[in-house]
């Protein structure tokens, strides 16, 4: 059997990891942005820790693997470099989303009863979505440099790029939620 085909199937594996992640996330979002109590919110606790386990691992497998390609195969061309630190950059940003949401959580305790509106403004704040946005963006960004194998230049150009649509879409969406 062939490591390297190994190697490659644990990357796409922590790549399909962190779309899976992603998911949860949005679907976490939205559903924390229509709640109306607390148990709703504090319902989406295991959803949270199953997030950071999902991004975790997918994170540890892109890495690894990631870095033993690298060193073994491509090299540390432009997009090899600017994969790594897409990857850590978009760990960093999520990490912070996550810090958030679970410090939100931790404030309503186990109290029940209705949202104040502090805390409704807190669970639809446009960082949390804007920020979603963006980085799934990035991640489709990060993806076409791997495939293309793009050089310095190019990387860089495609993740300016990517970020600056994801700000686009980000703050058009968050303007048609403010108008509904």
């Amino acid at each position: 059997m062939n490591f390297y085909l190994i190697v490659v199937f644990l990357h796409i594996l922590g790549a399909a990891g962190l779309f899976l992640g992603l998911g949860m996330e949005g679907v976490t979002l939205k559903f924390l942005n229509r709640a109306s109590s607390t148990e709703q919110v504090l319902s989406q606790q295991p959803s949270l820790k199953l997030m950071r386990i999902i991004f975790g691992i997918s994170a540890i497998l892109l890495l690894l693997s990631g870095i033993y390609m690298a060193e073994r195969v491509w090299g540390w061309t432009g997009w090899v470099t600017i994969g790594l630190i897409m990857l850590v950059a978009l760990s960093g940003s999520g990490s912070m989303s996550g810090k958030k949401i679970g410090d939100l959580m931790k404030s309503l305790g186990k109290s029940g009863g209705s949202l104040s509106t502090e805390i409704r403004e807190k669970l639809s704040a446009p960082f949390l979505h804007k920020t979603y946005k963006i980085r799934i963006l990035l991640v489709i960004g990060t993806i076409f440099i791997m495939t293309l194998k793009t050089d310095w230049l190019a990387s860089i150009a495609v993740i300016v790029i990517t970020f600056l649509i994801g700000l686009l879409i980000s703050g058009a969406s968050a303007k048609s939620r403010e108008t509904n």
